[in-house]
């Protein structure tokens, strides 16, 4: 799985403006309602939040990965968003969070989405691609980054 099977250059948000953890989930939801790609915001929110008690995606580094399972998902659903000024997202490392991956799947894709954790989490663990992501000018420009990263691996 790719990212870019599952990542649209409609569902990047260059510059998140949520200064709260549901603030930023709500943000980013909102993408992936804009795009089309779901119906209802408050659904999605919620099964996130409810992760996010069972401890933070904030995986450090300037990165978070939320995501969650939801039921009447068809497939996988991405969208990434930047952070400019960075935003508290209880990191493991403590340090404000920049870099957004939200991920959606099915009920019942268990493999699939530990699949899609995954290759985020190899794009993202170079530092010099985090440092790229934070000073790209637009939405278009990091997503030609991100599919351009994916096919690295």
């Amino acid at each position: 799985m790719r990212l870019v099977d599952i990542l649209k250059e409609s569902s990047v948000i260059s510059d998140i403006k949520g200064k709260t953890k549901k603030e930023i989930l709500t943000e980013l939801a909102g993408q992936l309602n804009a795009s089309g790609l779901i119906k209802d915001i408050e659904p999605v929110v919620k099964i996130i939040m409810e992760r996010e008690a069972l401890g933070s995606t904030g995986i450090g580094d300037g990165v978070a990965i939320p995501h969650g399972k939801m039921a009447g998902s068809g497939s996988v659903l991405c969208v990434f968003g930047r952070s400019k000024k960075g935003v508290d997202f209880d990191a493991v490392d403590g340090q404000p969070v920049h870099i957004f991956f939200l991920v959606l799947a099915p009920e019942d894709s268990a493999s699939l989405h530990l699949k899609v954790l995954s290759r985020i989490s190899k794009i993202l663990r170079d530092p010099s691609f985090r440092k790229k992501l934070l000073k790209l000018p637009d939405a278009h420009s990091l997503y030609d980054s991100i599919v351009e990263e994916d096919e690295k691996l």
